[in-house]
């Protein structure tokens, strides 16, 4: 992994990258988009290919807090986390789309504009999409995302937003099919938020994309596959209802904050594995 720093109009650019031309490659649309100062979210051109882009300013409190993080506690600011995350992620055989480069601009003490480069992935859609679009496939599909969650949680590994629309599937083929994206909120680090929590956010929408069964037999074959990988989740019985007790305080969050649902409806709140 290369590391740069780089002095510019805006501040000081901190960078991280697979290798030096990523890096120089990634200091020239940083200062791009700095210039621009707004969000971006798009593919990109970037070394002969294309690349998603994740960039965005922070701002008042946002930027107080990253600044307290980061002098405090030493954290890391969360598309640098990503990045981080996609690499452990990468190297222990997940798929997950390629991480390319990460970093931040700095002034005066504070993180200004932070940004995130990954590769693209061809051909796929969100698990989301996926599930609604009636395809076959679907057992298959959702067996391999139970499989691989389990022996995430079993490396230690929490992801705390594994929602079917931060999850890629690809074209149907003898290979594996789901992507995890999103990967900057949780780590490999102790979470407050475990497991259950992950699969409460998986199972959110539950009531609307899975059908009959297909909620229990992925409950079921996550715990088959802890067991598996030497790291059991502990009685079924319990960590089910632990994760039902995480998926309704996920719906009350949703009720105070409706914008959460990003244009969704709201899911029920009575529903049981």
């Amino acid at each position: 992994m290369a590391r740069g720093r780089f002095e510019t109009g805006f501040g000081t650019l901190h960078l991280v990258g697979r290798d030096e031309e990523a890096l120089r490659a990634a200091r020239e649309l940083a200062v791009g988009a700095a210039r621009e100062a707004g969000p971006v979210g798009g593919f990109v051109p970037f070394l002969g290919a294309r690349a998603y882009f994740k960039g965005g300013p922070l701002t008042g409190g946002a930027r107080l807090r990253h600044a307290l993080r980061a002098h405090v506690l030493r954290r890391a600011l969360p598309r640098l986390n990503e990045y981080r995350n996609l690499r452990w992620l990468e190297r222990r055989l997940f798929q997950v789309p390629a991480p390319l480069a990460a970093g931040a601009l700095w002034r005066r003490g504070a993180a200004r504009y932070q940004l995130l480069l990954t590769a693209e992935v061809r051909e796929t859609r969100t698990l989301r999409e996926f599930l609604a679009s009636g395809d076959s496939g679907r057992g298959a599909v959702l067996s391999e995302l139970a499989r691989e969650l389990a022996r995430m949680h079993a490396l230690g590994f929490v992801h705390r937003d594994p929602y079917p629309r931060n999850l890629l599937v690809g074209a149907s083929g003898p290979g594996r099919r789901v992507f995890f994206l999103d990967a900057w909120h949780g780590g490999p680090a102790f979470q407050l938020r475990g497991p259950a929590y992950d699969l409460a956010c998986f199972l959110l929408h539950a009531p609307e994309l899975l059908a009959g069964g297909e909620a229990r037999a992925f409950l079921a074959r996550y715990l088959d596959e802890r067991a598996v990988q030497g790291r059991p989740a502990g009685d079924a019985g319990r960590f089910t209802r632990a994760v039902e007790r995480r998926r309704r305080a996920l719906v009350r969050r949703l009720r105070r904050d409706p914008a959460r649902l990003r244009g969704g409806e709201l899911p029920p709140l009575d529903w049981t594995v």
